[in-house]
C-alpha cells in the first residue's frame, strides 16, 4: 500500500504529468512545471524509494507522440502498477463500460 497521505501538491502535479505523458525525465518535467531542475530530481528520487516511481529500463525508449522510438540520455521515471491504478481511479472513477 502506498503512503498518499504524505504527498504534496508539487507530488501531485508530477504524478499526473507523468500519468498523462509518461515516461518522461527530470530535465523535461521541470520545465513542463515550472519547477526548479535539483527540486525536480529529489521529488522524482523520494517519490521511487517511496514506490509510486520506476525508473525506465533500456536504452530505447517509446512514447506517445514519437514516429520512431527515443534514444534515453537521461533517466526517465515512469509510474509503478500501484499508482497508476490508483490514479486512473482518483482521475477517472470507475468507469466501466457495462456489458451486455
Amino acid at each position: 500500500m502506498l503512503p498518499w497521505g504524505i504527498l504534496d501538491e508539487e507530488d501531485w502535479r508530477i504524478l499526473r504529468d507523468l500519468y498523462a505523458l509518461a515516461p518522461d525525465c527530470a530535465k523535461f518535467l521541470s520545465r513542463r512545471l515550472g519547477m526548479d531542475l535539483a527540486e525536480t530530481m529529489r521529488r522524482l528520487r523520494r517519490l521511487q524509494s517511496l514506490g509510486f516511481l520506476e525508473r525506465v529500463t533500456g536504452r530505447f525508449l517509446k512514447k506517445k507522440g514519437l514516429r520512431k522510438a527515443k534514444h534515453m540520455n537521461h533517466t526517465y521515471y515512469e509510474l509503478s502498477r500501484e499508482a497508476r491504478l490508483f490514479m486512473r481511479s482518483a482521475l477517472f472513477g470507475e468507469r466501466r463500460p457495462e456489458r451486455p
